[in-house]
């Protein structure tokens, strides 16, 4: 059965950014950076820069997310990622050389993947894999009960089926070659409280269900019903069009 995301609905990821970094416009570091590890086109809408590889899925840049009081650490607890890629390359060292050259930092090498830092902070993890270009596999939230969050992320997007399953993991299948599966990781570390700078939601994701070009997003039947939906599965309701989940983390419609 398709879960609510498939068709024409979709997902736009924002990553938080200051406006300026070492003298330069820091979205367009930012987009270079990901433009450089990712591979996927860069383009403008209304003066914010945006990837997308495919009209149902896109990385944006903005100040919403950025909080110079605590910007994201990996792995300090008190300086948290809460949300970040994982990233299936080709080539590990081709790919590695391309992130560090764009800017990024080497955090952590393991086994089976290395942990970069963007220009900025954010966390990313660099997998090894079949794929013929690089491919963001998942979209990994940090929270203190995985199998919790998970509950509300499936009864939200409307799919129950889970590649992984235990009380420190679970990673949602949508089974689209457009999206990332959703994947939740145990951590203990501070929620996010949006907008209190103090505890920055250093990523968020605006849903799109059901485009309908005559009528305002938000106010489409399927945006009213998600937001329904995301409501009674315990979401709450911070301002305009902006939600938090369970776990503190906003998102829009």
């Amino acid at each position: 059965m398709a879960h609510l995301l498939a068709d024409d609905s979709g997902m736009t990821v924002y990553i938080g950014c200051p406006r300026l970094l070492t003298g330069k416009d820091c979205g367009t570091v930012m987009a270079d950076f990901y433009h450089q590890v990712l591979g996927w086109p860069v383009y403008d809408a209304y003066g914010t820069l945006f990837l997308s590889r495919s009209p149902k899925f896109r990385i944006g840049f903005d100040g919403d997310g950025w909080s110079d009081q605590r910007p994201p650490r990996w792995p300090d607890p008190e300086f948290p990622q809460q949300i970040h890629f994982d990233i299936a390359v080709p080539d590990l060292e081709a790919a590695s050389t391309r992130a560090t050259s764009a800017g990024g930092t080497l955090l952590h090498e393991n086994a089976d993947h290395r942990v970069y830092a963007d220009p900025v902070g954010h966390p990313l993890c660099l997998y090894p894999s079949g794929a013929t270009a690089p491919t963001i596999t998942r979209l990994v939230y940090d929270c203190f009960s995985p199998r919790s969050l998970a509950s509300f992320y499936e009864g939200f997007i409307g799919t129950q089926e889970r590649l992984e399953n235990s009380p420190e993991r679970v990673v949602i299948d949508l089974d689209d070659d457009e999206l990332p599966n959703l994947a939740f990781q145990h951590t203990e570390c501070p929620a996010p409280r949006w907008p209190d700078p103090a505890y920055p939601a250093q990523l968020h994701v605006d849903y799109r269900f059901t485009v309908d070009h005559e009528t305002p997003h938000f106010q489409t039947p399927a945006a009213k019903a998600a937001k329904a939906r995301a409501e009674a599965l315990g979401a709450i309701h911070l301002r305009n069009v902006v939600y938090a989940d369970p776990a503190g983390h906003p998102f829009c419609f």
